[in-house]
């Protein structure tokens, strides 16, 4: 009879575990515009952490890509270089042994060909122009990039009109996106490194439920132009809301008898 073995991880073991799901967890959240070089050494380095070491691909190969990049983000490097790094690359993932070394090296590769005017920027100008602007995760994935973390404190501190008011200057439809939105934002909100994301959608719902009537800001001295918009759906009510502010007479024109479009005839 076989005997049934229960193995129990050690300590270490969940402490790196832990780590594992901690990094996870940054990688979710990681906001979009970081610079691509300095994330591909970074997961280089993890990689070659992890691999065995038998093979000189992965042993010495990945140890002399990481050397690269790191000449690259020290502003040490050339045009050659970058050359250099595809040729290794190429080279690591035709020869290596295990799924770590090619799959270090097919992601190298990738952000090379992807990315390489990131990687040229580091050499001529000795910085990552990705890094000038760095935009708020939950900001940039926003299609309106509305300035959420402004009215969330808003709504925290019992600002409802206002917090509807600074939703507006980006988006016309607090109240409709709080019941409808898909909530891109919600994916890389910095709290899922804790826990889990604010419900970003429902405190926008909550500003508008408490809120009531909030009139619109007062429009801008006429300009005197006339400006038709083509179809009464979001799109077009969110232009004709803006021209009119900006002081422009906008005149919309829907085919259907009431406007609204996709939010009232689905």
């Amino acid at each position: 009879m076989s005997r049934l073995e229960i193995p129990t991880p050690s300590k270490s073991q969940l402490v790196v575990e832990g780590l594992y799901k901690e990094l996870e967890h940054r990688i979710e959240a990681s906001p979009p515009g970081l610079c691509p070089v300095d994330i591909t050494r970074a997961f280089l380095e993890l990689c070659h952490a992890q691999t065995c070491g038998k093979c000189a691909p992965c042993r010495i190969g990945l140890l002399q890509l990481k050397h690269l990049i790191t000449d690259v983000l020290n502003g040490d490097a050339t045009m050659d270089t970058l050359d250099l790094m595809e040729e290794t690359a190429l080279s690591i993932m035709h020869s290596a042994d295990c799924a770590i070394g090619y799959e270090a090296a097919h992601m190298v590769y990738k952000s090379l060909i992807g990315c390489r005017d990131d990687y040229e920027q580091h050499i001529r100008e000795g910085r990552c122009t990705c890094t000038y602007h760095q935009p708020v995760p939950c900001v940039a994935l926003c299609p309106a990039h509305v300035d959420i973390p402004g009215y969330i404190a808003l709504v925290g501190a019992g600002r409802y009109d206002d917090a509807i008011r600074l939703i507006r200057k980006d988006n016309p439809f607090p109240t409709t996106c709080g019941f409808i939105c898909e909530h891109p934002c919600e994916a890389r909100c910095r709290r899922n490194m804790v826990d889990d994301a604010i419900n970003i959608r429902g405190l926008k719902r909550v500003a508008a439920d408490f809120a009531g009537k909030v009139p619109p800001p007062p429009c801008a001295p006429s300009t005197g132009k006339r400006v038709a918009v083509v179809g009464g759906g979001p799109g077009g009510l969110s232009a004709a809301y803006y021209l009119q502010l900006m002081g422009h007479q906008a005149t919309v024109f829907e085919m259907l008898p009431k406007l609204g479009g996709m939010l009232r005839y689905g």
